[in-house]
């Protein structure tokens, strides 16, 4: 058994209120013929503002070349990762000397050596440190960072592991996806990082995980993702993932209730998800049959940054720390990526020894 403490968010300097974005996308696709619907489709997004590491004048243009790019790219996540990082060290009350395992995110990152071994020199954690670095997972990779290092503790029992994500996808958001999806995307993401530690027990606030599922859907792979060609990384998102995590739904339904301790209710009475968009956080919701309101912190996150990709789960579970469940009550953290994959783990809240 492990636990997570308190996680802690960083994000870049540039806010952008949707209103901007939408004039930003009017200049930049004024002739296009589907304008008017993919600024009612953003606008319906319920996303209000979010973060760039770059400012907004800069966005959707393939200018710089992609290797500045791509050097641009890796700079600003490092800076994010570092801060998020250090944020959840001192959360945690604890050294770079502390860590035993670290486990690294980024959907975004293709630079190699990558932000593990960058981040081990900026933090200066020990070099015999464990480490995990994962690409690839798009917005399931808060959660499924959480869960390899649940795996990391169970196996080397007493260790403290450091996960850090940092998704920047301002960098590579191309002005060249006109298709509805690519402007869909725009409205959603923005830029963050986030870190928390996992260890095997800790005084003070923290989230008990008791346990995990994960679940890849057959023939799904297709719907969400992204390629990179000669001018850049192109990322798309089918309207068929929202039935596909409906699809899915109710085979965590059955892990739930068969891992529901006797006499317990399998239903969570809190639940921690990543953003996704409003139809993913209801078809949540609908899969798990909880109340609307059970993820309105999932909502806010959504609202207030965008789909921040692997980052947006720690920052739902940061909200959920600051807005505590009550004592000893059974919650469940919950994402969904590409594949399409489900990734949950059951958590019991508790502040008290």
């Amino acid at each position: 058994m492990s636990v997570v403490t308190a996680p802690v968010v960083a994000l870049p300097r540039h806010q952008v209120s949707t209103g901007e974005l939408l004039d930003r996308i009017t200049e930049l696709y004024g002739d296009h013929r589907g304008l008017p619907v993919a600024r009612r489709v953003i606008a319906s997004t319920s996303v209000r503002t979010r973060w760039y590491s770059r400012p907004l004048h800069q966005q959707f243009t393939t200018a710089p070349a992609l290797a500045e790019r791509t050097r641009e790219h890796l700079r600003d996540s490092l800076d994010l990762a570092e801060k998020a990082a250090s944020g959840a060290l001192f959360e945690a009350g604890l050294t770079p000397a502390d860590i035993d395992g670290l486990v690294v995110l980024s959907s975004t990152g293709h630079t190699m050596p990558g932000l593990d071994i960058l981040l081990i020199e900026k933090l200066g954690l020990p070099p015999s440190v464990r480490r995990l670095p994962v690409t690839q997972v798009g917005c399931a990779g808060g959660l499924f960072g959480m869960v390899r290092a649940m795996e990391m503790v169970t196996a080397h029992p007493g260790s403290t592991v450091l996960v850090v994500c940092a998704d920047v996808y301002s960098h590579y958001l191309h002005g060249g996806d006109t298709g509805l999806d690519g402007m869909i995307l725009k409205g959603l993401f923005g830029d963050a990082a986030g870190a928390c530690v996992v260890r095997t027990d800790t005084d003070g606030p923290r989230m008990r995980l008791t346990g995990s599922w994960e679940y890849v859907h057959p023939g799904t792979h297709h719907l969400v993702g992204s390629h990179t060609d000669n001018d850049g990384l192109h990322a798309h998102n089918s309207p068929e993932l929202r039935h596909a995590i409906e699809d899915a739904m109710p085979r965590l339904a059955d892990w739930l209730r068969r891992t529901a301790p006797a006499g317990a209710d399998p239903e969570p009475g809190f639940v921690v998800t990543h953003t996704g968009g409003p139809r993913i956080l209801d078809a949540f919701a609908e899969g798990l049959g909880c109340a609307p309101d059970m993820l309105d912190l999932a909502r806010d996150s959504l609202r207030e940054l965008g789909n921040v990709g692997s980052v947006s789960v720690l920052d739902v579970l940061e909200r959920t720390f600051a807005k505590s469940p009550p004592e000893g009550s059974d919650g469940l953290l919950l994402a969904a990526g590409p594949g399409v994959s489900l990734i949950a783990v059951r958590a019991t809240w508790s502040t008290w020894d």
